[in-house]
């Protein structure tokens, strides 16, 4: 089934100007976070498919968003295959390392963002940088990397325990099994819904990890004038009021950018 999804996804767009019966452009936006605010199963409000819905009702009949979740690796395997062309939703350009804008186009901020460095209560960690974080046990999402980290993993300093999701990692803390969790602050919410005392039985250390924003994605092969679009919809994402309001009804109100 994931290969049949590849497939066609890798159809769409692989020419720029493929459009569908009445002329509407269909454009994939794809995104590798399958979890709440991001993406849910059971829910046609979460925010991939919302910003979808925004950006096709904003484009006046030219094109035809579609949300869509797919593994991160394969998302990054279609990002630099270059039959494949469309969005990619979430994404830092350190994320895909493209701090300087040459492999992709970019949007302007749609979402502020921080990590947070969350451990027990009965066990609180003030972190105050990596150091801080000797000798404990860091729950991890299995593939992911953590680049601030790195260097003390291979040292042995700090030592990782994989799981398969940040929930599983959460709940994994809660049993003891890992003396720290990094948490974004956009998942924070879901999490609360899922974890009963989250807020009793967890603390959250006042320094964040890091800050960053999420952008757009944008792939170089598009029709410049879809890129110019989807850029000058989302400059303005911070004052939209009807972008204010989705993202509000996530509980994310201070991840808006602030123009």
């Amino acid at each position: 089934m994931r290969t049949l999804i590849f497939l066609l996804l890798a159809g769409l767009l692989a020419l720029p100007g493929h459009a569908g019966e009445r002329g509407v452009l269909t454009v994939p936006l794809v995104t590798y976070y399958d979890q709440a605010p991001f993406s849910s199963p059971r829910s046609s409000t979460d925010l991939t498919r919302q910003l979808a819905a925004l950006l096709t009702a904003r484009s006046g009949g030219r094109y035809h968003f579609v949300a869509t979740v797919l593994p991160k690796k394969r998302v990054e395997n279609m990002a630099d295959f270059s039959g494949w062309q469309g969005l990619v939703a979430w994404l830092h350009p350190r994320f895909v390392d493209d701090e300087a804008h040459t492999r992709y186009y970019w949007t302007e901020p749609v979402l502020l963002e921080e990590d947070l460095v969350v451990s027990r209560a009965d066990a609180p960690l003030d972190y105050s940088g990596a150091p801080s974080l000797r000798g404990k046990v860091l729950g991890t999402v299995l593939n992911h990397r953590y680049a601030d980290v790195e260097d003390m993993l291979a040292r042995h300093e700090l030592r990782r325990s994989d799981a398969a999701s940040l929930e599983t990692c959460v709940r994994m803390l809660l049993l003891k099994r890992v003396d720290v969790v990094f948490v974004s602050h956009s998942l924070l919410p879901d999490l609360r819904r899922r974890i009963p005392d989250f807020d009793r039985l967890l603390y959250i250390a006042p320094t964040p990890r890091n800050h960053f924003t999420r952008h757009i994605l944008l792939t170089r092969g598009l029709p410049p004038e879809l890129v110019q679009f989807v850029q000058q919809t989302t400059a303005g994402f911070g004052r939209d009021p009807e972008w204010r309001a989705i993202v509000a009804g996530d509980h994310l109100d201070s991840l808006l950018p602030k123009r």
